[in-house]
């Protein structure tokens, strides 16, 4: 403890440069990537460039418990998971299983490492179950973010996790893995049923002939993340969205326009504006398409052994981002179909649009009139909360733009 107290105080006296070792998100982590703690939590960059200073002597753990085992050049043996300590540069060494000092790009896992999911006690909106994703690392568990999940229509409400400057350089070329559903959705057959073709299949059944006019080459439904793989800044942390209790049936057109475009922006401007914030992601109401009769039906993919309808399409998807040391907040929507009309969409809008015309919110370059690409709109928490009322509470005192 003193000698930690004592290095932080030359620090802040600038008594000397400590020796260190830096590794950028950008540039030193390789793939498949092991997953990384430090001081008893999974790594993240100390400032918002991406930067993860180390000081000499202080120990990295490296893991790929579940899918085979660490690589790197300077290896003598295999290990599964083994400690790195820091020597100068991007030089890491351990004795015990590394021939020399290590260069830290070039630790690599021989498989990616498996996530899961576990069910915590913990509850949420109508006593639906809280799942916690992450890893397990001698036999510790390190969550990366955590879902409320509807078990009955089989419907993921929301995912929380925190977003924070040095989210916007996250980690590059990382492969995206199959998803995975643990065993959440019980005997259902999710994965061919979040597929393009089990997605048009279900509405087939329900839209009957004129499926063909919904699902076309700029339309169809897709595995929608709530959050996103590039929300995260590490590799094990990306790969750890891939899983259905993240995932929702969301429009292409919706995907890749605006709900791409908020993704983007808000990770930018979170780092430019130098928040610290927590995100809700969600999905609200249950999408329409008209059947051969002209009615308005809505949309699932499946029947349980029950006949309930579950997996339910959203009307809306939406990001809650909220600043705890400000108590400020703010709520981002947009409406996952891209055959309501541009009246019908605005109807939709249940709270007074803030983002329109405001300069406040001019580093958003979406465009929320286009429902090709999601008709969206902006909220106050206070006034989200009327409609979407599974949010949980947090003190609001004011908009955070």
């Amino acid at each position: 403890m003193f000698q930690r107290l004592f290095v932080m105080f030359l620090y802040m006296f600038n008594v000397q440069e400590l020796p260190r070792c830096r590794l950028n998100t950008r540039i030193h982590f390789g793939e498949p990537l092991p997953v990384i703690i430090k001081d008893g939590k999974l790594l993240e960059p100390t400032d918002k460039n991406g930067n993860v200073d180390v000081l000499k002597g202080e120990t990295l753990t490296l893991s790929c418990e579940g899918s085979g085992h660490l690589i790197h050049p300077n290896m003598n043996h295999e290990e599964i998971t083994a400690t790195v300590t820091c020597d100068e540069r991007d030089r890491f060494t351990n004795e015990a299983w590394l021939a020399a000092p290590a260069s830290f790009r070039m630790f690599k896992c021989s498989y990616p490492p498996v996530h899961k999911s576990v069910q915590t006690n913990r509850t949420c909106f109508e006593n639906n179950q809280i799942y916690e994703v992450g890893y397990h690392v001698q036999n510790e568990w390190y969550p990366v973010y955590e879902s409320c999940f509807d078990a009955n229509r089989l419907n993921a409400v929301y995912s929380k996790y925190t977003q924070k400057p040095y989210n916007a350089n996250f980690q590059t070329r990382v492969d995206r893995p199959f998803f995975i559903a643990d065993d959440v959705y019980g005997f259902v057959p999710v994965g061919s049923l979040f597929s393009p073709n089990g997605q048009k299949n279900a509405v087939s059944r329900l839209v009957g002939p004129l499926v063909n006019n919904y699902f076309t080459n700029q339309q169809l439904l897709s595995r929608g993340h709530l959050a996103a793989k590039t929300d995260f800044v590490m590799a094990f942390s990306e790969r750890a969205t891939f899983h259905y209790v993240n995932c929702a049936p969301q429009w292409t057109g919706f995907n890749g326009g605006n709900w791409n475009t908020l993704e983007v922006d808000l990770r930018n401007h979170i780092n430019f504006a130098n928040y610290d914030t927590i995100i809700y992601t969600g999905t609200y109401g249950v999408s329409h398409l008209l059947n051969k009769y002209k009615q308005r039906v809505e949309l699932y993919l499946y029947n349980d052994i029950n006949n309930n309808a579950v997996i339910p399409v959203p009307e809306y998807f939406y990001k809650v981002v909220y600043e705890p040391s400000t108590r400020r907040g703010v709520a981002f929507v947009g409406i996952n179909n891209p055959y309501y009309t541009l009246n019908e969409a605005r109807e939709m809008c249940f709270c007074e649009d803030i983002c329109r015309g405001s300069r406040n919110f001019s580093w958003l370059t979406w465009h929320p009139d286009d429902p090709s690409e999601g008709y969206s709109f902006c909220c106050t928490i206070p006034d989200f909360r009327v409609t979407v009322r599974h949010l949980p509470y947090f003190e609001v005192s004011g908009l955070l733009v």
